[in-house]
């Protein structure tokens, strides 16, 4: 996601990166992630990255909403006509759903009070704090949702200033190497830490492609219209 992109643009610099983007819904809205207590989604999934260098593992990314689940996995399963799993939308009565058409509020991390919800909502506020807040970037009347409403904090934090570099990278690697040691869980073959899953899908898609279905290939063609871009597609999609 865009988060971790972002926040991986310190690991050149051996720095560690974090990313921020946050939106509070002064008045509610219809779509959006709920705080726990309520039904009224006020958030938007306010996600957050955190980039860290390594001297020979792939660098540690972390890239997560603070809801259960971001926006883009529910549309992902609509435009699929697939169904969502129960415990991360509700509808818009309140109500578990498996259907991503009618997901409108989103829960936070952790689902309910009883689950641990109040710890995605702990974060979603302070993922906010350091977005909107520290920039002057909201107004409690505001209610509507555009990129220019969206605050974002980017930081970078210096190792060097804390140790050496390229022995914090060296530790890096061996705690990931004494992760990837653990007992797997049955069913799983190996213990992934965040952003291992996502840098494996990289490289085999640097060399076989991309997989888009009839919606997102019609979606790329009306945009590459739209703004007068070339559509570069692969004789499979065509």
């Amino acid at each position: 996601g865009a988060a971790g992109y972002f926040a991986y643009l310190a690991i050149e610099h051996d720095m560690i990166g974090v990313s921020m983007s946050g939106h509070l819904y002064g008045n509610g809205t219809s779509r959006g992630m709920a705080p726990v207590f309520s039904l009224q989604p006020m958030f938007g999934t306010n996600p957050f990255g955190v980039a860290i260098p390594c001297e020979k593992q792939p660098s540690y990314v972390l890239d997560m909403s603070t809801s259960v689940v971001p926006v883009n996995r529910v549309e992902f399963a609509k435009d699929r006509g697939e169904s969502i799993p129960i415990g991360w939308c509700l509808d818009a009565e309140g109500n578990p759903t498996s259907d991503p058409a009618t997901a409108k509020i989103y829960l936070p991390l952790g689902g309910s009070r009883e689950t641990g919800g109040h710890k995605g909502f702990g974060l979603a506020m302070i993922v906010e704090a350091m977005t909107a807040l520290l920039s002057a970037g909201w107004a409690e009347e505001d209610g509507s949702y555009a990129q220019d409403k969206i605050a974002h904090f980017l930081g970078a934090f210096r190792i060097d200033i804390f140790r050496e570099p390229t022995d914090f990278k060296i530790a890096m690697d061996a705690m990931i190497e004494s992760l990837h040691r653990a007992e797997p869980a049955p069913e799983h073959d190996r213990v992934f830490v965040p952003g291992e899953m996502e840098h494996e899908t990289e490289q085999h898609r640097l060399q076989t492609g991309i997989p888009l279905i009839d919606k997102e290939v019609a979606d790329l063609r009306e945009l590459s219209e739209r703004f007068d871009v070339q559509l570069k597609l692969n004789s499979r999609t065509q």
